[in-house]
């Protein structure tokens, strides 16, 4: 409620009772007047009617109309009197004053308008009583004494005056009620300012103060609550002022601080930070800013950004004008998927990664910009270092397997769509690996290199050449027809067996094996040819190496090469229905030492079509071939660990004589990134206590990726598993690589063993492989132990265990878990 409203409500307050009152009492008294004029006339005319008639008496019985005229006319001063009539009694004039015609009519006694007024009074004839004694008159003196009536006397009175009379009346009576109101609210105006000016001031300073006008001060001009209010609110103000003064030096002292914490953030950023106008015009830069620009801020500020902040395409150079107005007119942030190069004032270049927001103000106009970049140059080398690396071969330079996948499936859709002739080139090595195993991986490393070299002096710019992994290689030979193919295969498959490679005094003459495949229409996918090109090359090595097969669609031995394909449909249906079975071989301690534990290696069979029992050695090399390993090495440790569960075999309480069990695992599941994991869940989820389980790795798989075997050797080691080196010897580099392998068996291989009996050299192999187990605290195993006279070989070389049908032919695992359980849980 503001003060004008207040004002008037008082005002009317005061008023209206006021005003109401004084027009009551004016009415009552105008009205009272009226009245009284209206009576006082008619009490005259009653008054002159009534005199009359008496006098008119003797007139009206003589008749004598001139003493009536001369009585009448006497009256007729009075100017209000307007006519008088004396009548017989019959109503016929006898005198009058004014001619009556317009006032009185013949048959009408008295005339009642609203000018006129008519009073009429009879005239009695009565007899004078001459006797003076006093006597009670007879019944008919009584009647005889009756006034007898004679006539009338009519007066007309005018209401003229009357009327003026009561208009004046009115009309005074009027002004003064109007000059009583006015008067009235005036004074009641001067009450009502009296009290509102005080609330009026109040609210005056109130509003200002809410309007942030804390210095505003209200007058104290009155006495009682309202002024104990405005010293309050004088009080009020002066302490808002105080805090607001207070408050806006903090906020002042808490600006400077942040603003000098962004000056020295901005000022330390790695990224250069550059503010323009609502122009385009550059403001700020930061240190930063400065030192990828080569300006300075005093030498750049007010100049335009494109002069600054020169950038041109980082992959065709040209020159390119930063949308800042896009930014600033358009309200758009602005960030380039592609890389910009900035060009420094001085002619240097970085490449950079922007980002440009505009400014806006409280009020959300946009006043500027603010553009934010970095120095990409490093990130950017290293991604493409990054991507190099990702596309191609450390060690030879070359594409890897995968870009060569994908430039196999391009060369595929270019011959699908274009009818170009293309063939692939599968290249494996021969003898590689006595290169290795005599000198070393850097030798045999070396040897990649020179021969890499070698081959792309051979192919032309535009084939494609890759290192498919080891010692095997591919070439897409583009635009290119099949004898003209096999004439390139056979130039690389001649300069590698011409190559004389020399390492330390050794020198080693190797050869290459060339499958060769023309890309045609009739290959679905690069996979396809890819197999074909694989199976290629090992027709190559199975009819002597170092050759040249060329692939045709009638080629019976890559007709029966095919079988491995059909073996990994049946290996990939196989794993996906469960088809396989769990069977275990004993390890059966033979040493005299004692504290040695039984140990069953398990192994696993197929299931054919006819309920049969499909060997391993049938599979395994078409699953190794086919990268399908760690899918069956996962599924033997799944079905194992429920089996064992289920037969209530978990090791709780495992000890030195606790039956132990193995597994075998493949190269390629310790190269696979998500195979460690999986056991690791397997023990969770089974329950299983990993003391109980011996992995065995091949020297050859731990050889080929020594790191990684150590790798998830020590971490299933820190579980408590156990480890076994399988195939041991079969290297000449064994003894070399044991020490760095913490293993705690070694599997000697069957080669050997088989020939103990019979071969010195075997035997003598066999016992220093036993001696050196022993210095070491490893335990050794004999596989292939296939009768009496080789098992005790066996113990005599001081071998620790023994393997084969000569100890106990392979049983189902659950036949070999009822005799070590034979109350098993469910």
């Amino acid at each position: 409620m503001n003060s004008p409203n207040i004002q008037k409500k008082i005002f009317l307050v005061t008023l209206l009772p006021l005003m109401l009152t004084g027009v009551l009492l004016s009415s009552f008294f105008i009205w009272s007047q009226i009245a009284d004029i209206d009576a006082a006339l008619d009490a005259k005319g009653k008054s002159i009617a009534n005199l009359l008639s008496p006098a008119a008496q003797y007139g009206v019985l003589s008749g004598n109309e001139g003493a009536l005229t001369r009585l009448i006319y006497a009256s007729t001063n009075d100017p209000d009197v307007v006519a008088i009539v004396v009548s017989d009694e019959q109503g016929k004039p006898i005198a009058h004053t004014n001619p009556p015609n317009r006032i009185l009519s013949k048959n009408t006694a008295q005339t009642d308008d609203k000018l006129f007024k008519t009073f009429k009074s009879p005239v009695f004839y009565s007899s004078l009583a001459v006797d003076d004694f006093e006597s009670t008159p007879t019944e008919n003196e009584t009647s005889s004494l009756t006034p007898e009536l004679i006539g009338h006397v009519q007066v007309v009175i005018t209401r003229e005056h009357a009327i003026q009379q009561q208009t004046d009346v009115l009309v005074n009576g009027f002004l003064i009620t109007a000059v009583a109101i006015l008067i009235t609210a005036y004074f009641a105006a001067l009450m009502a300012r009296s009290v509102i000016s005080p609330i009026c001031s109040l609210t005056t300073i109130t509003d200002a103060i809410s309007k942030g006008k804390l210095h505003k001060r209200i007058e104290v001009n009155t006495s009682g609550e309202i002024g104990m209010l405005q010293e309050s609110i004088n009080s009020m103000a002066e302490s808002l002022e105080r805090a607001r003064d207070k408050e806006k030096a903090r906020a002042d002292d808490e600006l400077l601080i942040e603003k000098a914490k962004a000056q020295t953030t901005l000022e330390s950023l790695g990224e250069g930070v550059i503010t323009t106008d609502a122009n385009g015009a550059v403001s700020y830069m930061n240190p930063a800013a400065e030192k990828l620009t080569g300006w300075t801020l005093f030498s750049a500020n007010r100049r335009p950004l494109r002069e600054v902040f020169s950038v041109v395409s980082s992959k065709s150079h040209t020159p390119i004008d930063y949308p800042i107005y896009d930014c600033i007119d358009n309200g758009n942030t602005i960030h380039h998927d592609f890389l910009l190069t900035l060009v420094r004032h001085d002619g240097g270049e970085f490449i950079i990664q922007d980002t440009a927001t505009p400014i806006r103000d409280s009020h959300d106009i946009i006043i500027g910009m603010v553009l934010v970049f970095r120095d990409f140059s490093k990130l950017h080398r290293m991604s493409e270092k990054l991507s190099y690396q990702a596309s191609h071969d450390d060690l030879t330079g070359l594409l890897n397997r995968r870009e060569f996948e994908a430039q196999l499936n391009t060369a595929l859709a270019e011959v699908n769509n274009n009818e170009l002739e293309h063939a692939l080139c599968y290249i494996d090595l021969d003898q590689f690996k006595i290169v290795n195993d005599t000198c070393g991986h850097t030798a045999g490393d070396e040897l990649l290199r020179q021969l890499t070299a070698l081959i792309n002096k051979k192919i032309r710019k535009h084939d494609i050449f890759a290192r498919l992994g080891g010692d095997e290689f591919g070439i897409i030979l583009k635009d290119c027809t099949v004898e003209s193919a096999e004439k390139l295969a056979t130039l690389i498959k001649d300069a590698a067996g011409e190559l004389r490679f020399t390492w330390q005094r050794h020198v080693f003459e190797i050869g290459a094996s060339i499958g060769l495949v023309p890309i045609t229409r009739g290959h679905a996918t690069s996979n396809d040819l890819m197999m074909i090109a694989d199976t290629a090359c090992y027709i190559a090595k199975d009819k002597g190496r170092n050759r040249v097969h060329v692939y045709e669609p009638t080629d019976e031995d890559i007709i029966q090469r095919s079988g491995d394909l059909q073996w990994l449909q049946t290996l990939n249906k196989s794993i996906e229905t469960d088809n396989f079975v769990l069977f275990s071989q004993v390890i059966t301690p033979i040493s005299d030492t004692g504290g040695l534990a039984r140990h069953y290696e398990i192994l696993i069979r197929m299931k054919d079509s006819d309920n049969g029992m499909v060997q391993p050695g049938l599979f395994i090399p078409a699953a190794e071939r086919y990268q399908l390993m760690p899918s069956i090495d996962k599924w033997v440790i799944r079905e194992t660990f429920s089996t064992l569960a289920r037969a209530g075999i978990t090791g709780g309480g495992a000890g030195p004589d606790t039956t132990g069990f193995s597994i075998n695992l493949s190269a390629q599941s310790l190269t696979d990134n998500t195979f460690l994991d999986y056991v690791i869940e397997q023990f969770s989820d089974s329950g299983i206590n990993p003391c109980l389980i011996t992995f065995e790795i091949t020297e050859t798989a731990t050889i080929s990726n020594l790191s990684r075997a150590i790798e998830v050797i020590e971490k299933l080691k820190q579980l408590g598993c156990n480890f076994s080196l399988d195939d041991f010897g079969s290297g000449l580099s064994s003894f070399a690589y044991l020490s760095n392998l913490p293993v705690d068996f070694i599997k000697i291989d069957g080669h050997f063993v088989r020939d103990i009996a019979n071969n010195p050299v075997s035997r003598s192999i066999v016992e220093s492989i036993a001696q050196i187990g022993r210095v070491m605290g490893l335990k050794t195993i004999a596989e292939y132990v296939e009768d009496d006279s080789i098992l005790q070989e066996a113990r005599d070389c001081g071998i620790d265990y023994a393997q084969g049908y000569g100890v106990e032919r392979p049983r189902p695992l659950q036949d070999v878990l009822i005799g070590i359980n034979p109350t098993p849980t469910n």
